[in-house]
């Protein structure tokens, strides 16, 4: 909820919904104030017209009659809203549903006054006029102008109900918009960081909306097929070269060893002698490339199966005991019972590839692990060598990728990315993290337990 309000379309969304609220709200004041005009002119018209009808009677029936008039409150003054004043040359007044009315000047028009229809109560605002009879009489007659009560509630209801609605509207819109817009772009997001991680099997679904988001998905998916069909013809071409360099590589090594039997011993034995290992590490970089591509491709047969990979680690670790103690590491042992669904074979070559790192680059300790959790089982060796930085151990899984600290010794640069390929066939993940205390480096094979 908090990302889709907070970003930029779903504020400009709340902006454009709260320019309509306050062109509403000022669209409702001026017909308010238009309505005010409308009563000010209907109550103009008939002040006018109780003028007039009061004025026949005075001229027609006298004095007397005009009295009457007033104090019947019947005919014009039927409406509670019109009031009417006859003062007397005697002193006394005659008024209609006015207590008092404000001192006003005779005129021709009908002003603004104020008239008080309770003694004791509140003013209110009239349009009156005034006049002077011939006999002296001083006759006002005029009209409440302030609208009732009930008029003035309508009107607040009806700018309370506009804010509110056009409030909800804005709200939902804005957080339906920014849905809409952060699920396609998280989605777009989510894609690319696949096809980053080397994922290049990763699309966007095919949906039409009629937008820029279309084009967007059309030109992404394009270059990911572009991406994938060029990986796919490098990795085909590199298996194909790993492949057809075997032999040769073979016929080599052959060579340099027959000639290892009939050379004597001085400086052509210990070049050959040379020769012969750089022979058997291009063989190794050979095999661990095909290795590669026959994970990556998936072209192995399936042939997993329940595991105790406690049971492997142990056999592992038994093998490379003599190693790590010719070279003056301990090698422990922590190992818990985890079972996975797993290929032998395959968790053998990737724990193998682990302990060669680490006996590599790792210190005067190497600890080989299994753990277990409720739902992942875990293969890992650690070390309390220098450890990768937090920011290369992405790129030290991939395949021919070296490291700085790696560069001087012999290899490919292929050893993780086997172990990544390895977790990956299983379902799982390597994960590289620090050791303990933040020293070393802890390479750990997770996988759903079986």
């Amino acid at each position: 909820m908090r990302r889709i309000l907070s970003s930029t379309v779903a504020r400009l969304v709340m902006g454009i919904f709260a320019l309509q609220l306050l062109s509403s709200a000022a669209a409702i004041a001026l017909l308010y104030t238009q309505m005010l005009g409308v009563i000010e002119a209907d109550r103009t018209s008939q002040v006018i017209d109780l003028r007039d009808d009061l004025l026949a009677i005075y001229y027609n029936e006298g004095s007397p009659a005009l009295e009457r008039a007033i104090a019947g409150t019947g005919g014009s003054l039927a409406d509670p809203a019109l009031f009417a004043e006859a003062a007397l040359p005697g002193g006394m007044n005659v008024r209609s549903h006015v207590a008092r009315v404000g001192t006003l000047e005779p005129g021709i028009r009908p002003v603004a006054t104020r008239v008080w229809q309770d003694p004791r109560g509140e003013a209110l605002n009239a349009l009156a006029q005034t006049m002077v009879l011939a006999d002296g009489t001083r006759l006002t007659v005029g009209a409440v102008s302030a609208p009732d009560r009930s008029f003035d509630t309508a009107f607040a209801e009806a700018i309370t109900l506009t804010v509110v609605l056009t409030g909800a509207l804005a709200l939902l819109g804005a957080l339906t918009l920014g849905y809409i817009i952060s699920r396609r772009t998280h989605a777009i997001a989510e894609t690319a960081e696949a096809l980053g991680r080397g994922d290049f099997a990763a699309r966007l679904p095919h949906d039409s909306h009629g937008d820029g988001f279309d084009l967007l998905r059309a030109q992404i998916n394009a270059m990911a097929e572009r991406i994938d069909r060029l990986v796919g013809q490098l990795k085909s071409l590199s298996s194909s070269l790993a492949h057809d360099l075997r032999s040769p590589v073979a016929r080599l090594r052959a060579s340099i060893d027959h000639a290892l039997e009939t050379i004597p011993a001085g400086e052509s034995l210990e070049a050959l002698l040379l020769a012969r290992t750089d022979a058997e590490s291009l063989e190794t970089m050979l095999a661990d490339a095909l290795e590669l591509s026959r994970l990556e491709t998936g072209t192995l047969a399936d042939r997993r199966v329940v595991l105790d990979l406690a049971e492997v680690a142990d056999d592992l670790a038994d093998l490379y005991e003599p190693l790590a103690e010719q070279a003056g590491i301990r090698l422990e042992r922590q190992l818990t019972s985890a079972t996975a669904l797993a290929d032998r074979e395959l968790l053998a070559r990737a724990l193998s590839n682990l302990i060669d790192n680490a006996l590599k680059y790792g210190g005067r300790t190497i600890i080989v692990g299994t753990s277990s959790g409720p739902s992942e089982a875990m293969l890992w060796v650690a070390d309390d060598g220098p450890g990768i930085a937090e920011a290369d151990r992405e790129t030290a899984q991939i395949a021919h990728a070296r490291l700085d600290n790696a560069r001087t010794r012999p290899g490919a640069g292929l050893g993780l990315a086997v172990v990544t390929a390895v977790a990956k066939l299983h379902d799982g993940r390597l994960e590289l993290l620090s050791g303990t205390g933040g020293n070393g480096l802890l390479a750990r094979i997770v996988m759903p337990v079986a």
